[in-house]
C-alpha cells in the first residue's frame, strides 16, 4: 500500500462546506504518482507509456476543512497491458471515498496498448490489495 497526505484548502471547499468533488479525482491521480514511476521514473511526458481507460469515485462521507486527508492507494489488478488501482480517502479515521482508476500501458506511435513488461509488474504486484 502506498499512502500520501494532503492539508485540504480553503479553496477546495465549496458553498456546503465540505470539499467539492471534484478535488478527490486530483488527489487520488496525485496519489498514483508513485506508481506512474514504475513506468517512467522521471516523469517524461515526452515518453509517456500509460494512458487512462476509465476511472469511478464513489463518495461515502462529506469531507471537510479540518483536518488533512490521506489516501491509500493499492493495485487490485493486473492484466497483460492494464491494470487497476483502487483507492480509499480517509479524514479522522473515517473512509470518506473510494475509486478504481484502469491505466493501460500504451504505444502513442502505434496507438495500440502494450504487454507490461516483467519488471513493472513485479513492481505494481509489491502493492497488490490483499482482500481480508
Amino acid at each position: 500500500m502506498l499512502s500520501c497526505q494532503f492539508d485540504v484548502r480553503f479553496y477546495e471547499t465549496d458553498a456546503l462546506q465540505h470539499v467539492s468533488n471534484t478535488v478527490l479525482v486530483g488527489w487520488f491521480e496525485t496519489a498514483r504518482l508513485p506508481i506512474f514511476r514504475f513506468f517512467t521514473p522521471d516523469l517524461d511526458l515526452q515518453n509517456w507509456p500509460l494512458i487512462l481507460a476509465n476511472y469511478n469515485v464513489d463518495f461515502l462521507e462529506q469531507i471537510y476543512l479540518d483536518p488533512g486527508v490521506e489516501v491509500k492507494t493499492w493495485i487490485s489488478k493486473i492484466g497483460n497491458s492494464s491494470f487497476e488501482i483502487y483507492q480509499e480517502l480517509w479524514q479522522s479515521n473515517v473512509k470518506k471515498a473510494k475509486g478504481t482508476t484502469t491505466l493501460v500501458r500504451f504505444d502513442y506511435q502505434s496507438k495500440k496498448a502494450v504487454r507490461i513488461d516483467d519488471t513493472v509488474r513485479d513492481l505494481l504486484k509489491m502493492h497488490l490489495i490483499h482482500e481480508e
